[in-house]
């Protein structure tokens, strides 16, 4: 059980980073829209595993962001300011994916680029910290 455990949090940290390696490369080829898409993936991946971590899953994203509110940025685990970056991520992935009209521009894409790799960066580190306990009690 913990070694499946420790393959699917994994699977989605890796899921987060390739994420976040497609924005960049969004970002670079000009796309905005995309590289806030992708960069709010990599953080709902994050959070997922984060959530899974307590036992937690959701099935809508909705879920996710409030579940991790309430089990992470709430107690202090990380820090509040991460729930504003993740709403305004999640309000650029939903106009990068269904605005025709509005369009993300290069500084809000580079703003979103830079709110996701610090919580990827945070929110792994604790993953992979839960991993490693994990991983020691054989």
């Amino acid at each position: 059980m913990r070694s499946e455990l420790r393959q699917q949090l994994q699977a989605m940290l890796e899921k987060a980073r390739r994420s976040l390696k497609a924005a960049r490369k969004h970002w670079h080829e000009g796309d905005y829209d995309f590289a806030s898409v992708r960069a709010y993936y990599a953080v709902f991946h994050v959070m997922q595993a984060a959530l899974l971590t307590k036992g937690l899953t959701f099935s809508k994203h909705s879920g996710v962001i409030s579940g991790f509110a309430q089990h992470f940025l709430r107690p202090g685990i990380f820090p509040r300011e991460f729930g504003q970056a993740i709403t305004k991520l999640r309000r650029d992935r939903e106009t990068g994916d269904y605005g025709y009209l509005l369009q993300i521009s290069r500084e809000e894409a580079e703003q979103d680029l830079r709110h996701a790799e610090e919580i990827v960066e945070r929110v792994a580190a604790y993953v992979e910290e839960f991993m490693s306990k994990l991983a020691g009690e054989r």
